[in-house]
């Protein structure tokens, strides 16, 4: 009787050792902010984030608080900015970042992080394009620029999703690997919410992309705008693939 509880208690400490290393394959802080449009999401998304951290064993944390993405990130593989940006962070948080980029560790930009009213260049540059303005929610057909990228894997070569559809200034064309693009023929691209039409990008018009960027790598992906996404298995996979790569690096074939 002794050998087998003593058999049980060895079995019961290997597993928690097993789970506490794996869930330490690497570390995901996600930084979010109260905002006017996207506030709603924060709870789909902290309870999407908990669920992906379980099924693919890693650690998450999450903040609202500048303070504390300062005080947690040294200790983080991966930051994800999900509709937040650095408008809120001070110098000195923002120098945390900066740290974090240096060493070589990983950004994800999640939709409205690349909508900052503050121009900061070196953030805009990690993020990869400035939004500019977008038309009303619509769905609209995406192609699939690389399809061995992580984020990419599991969708077809065209794929239909429904979303606002950024615009975008100061894009980092040149530098950025595009990973999913919008056909602006299969919207309305002008349907602002006036009666003045927009312009839209053209027959070139990304919406995801990956960076190595000042040391490290930036993932950015302009999809999650409603509740629902973060209920979406599809747009969750497309998300964690971007944080898989952030943390792991290049994919070697």
């Amino acid at each position: 009787m002794k050998s087998r509880i003593l058999q049980f208690t060895c079995f019961i400490i290997l597993t928690f050792n097993h789970m506490a290393f794996a869930q330490d394959q690497f570390k995901v802080l996600l930084f979010t902010v109260q905002d006017t449009w996207h506030y709603e999401c924060i709870p789909n998304a902290v309870d999407a984030f908990h669920k992906m951290a379980a099924e693919h064993q890693f650690k998450f944390d999450w903040t609202q608080s500048p303070e504390g993405l300062a005080e947690k990130l040294p200790s983080y593989d991966v930051v994800v900015f999900l509709n937040a940006n650095a408008d809120n962070l001070t110098d000195e948080q923002l120098e945390v970042l900066k740290a974090h980029i240096h060493k070589g560790k990983g950004f994800v930009g999640v939709h409205s992080t690349s909508d900052s009213e503050v121009r900061n260049p070196w953030f805009d540059n990690l993020v990869g394009g400035v939004f500019k303005d977008h038309p009303q929610f619509q769905a609209a057909v995406l192609t699939n620029h690389d399809a061995n990228f992580p984020s990419n894997l599991h969708l077809p070569e065209k794929w239909l999703w429904s979303e606002e559809w950024y615009n975008f200034k100061l894009l980092k064309s040149e530098d950025v690997n595009v990973l999913l693009s919008v056909d602006e023929n299969t919207y309305d691209y002008k349907k602002g919410y006036n009666e003045i039409p927009l312009e839209g990008m053209g027959k070139n018009h990304p919406i995801a992309w990956y960076q190595l960027y000042d040391g490290g790598r930036s993932f950015y992906t302009t999809l999650g705008h409603k509740p629902e996404a973060f209920q979406n298995q599809t747009y969750i996979d497309h998300l964690f693939g971007g944080i898989y790569w952030a943390a792991k690096g290049e994919i070697k074939e």
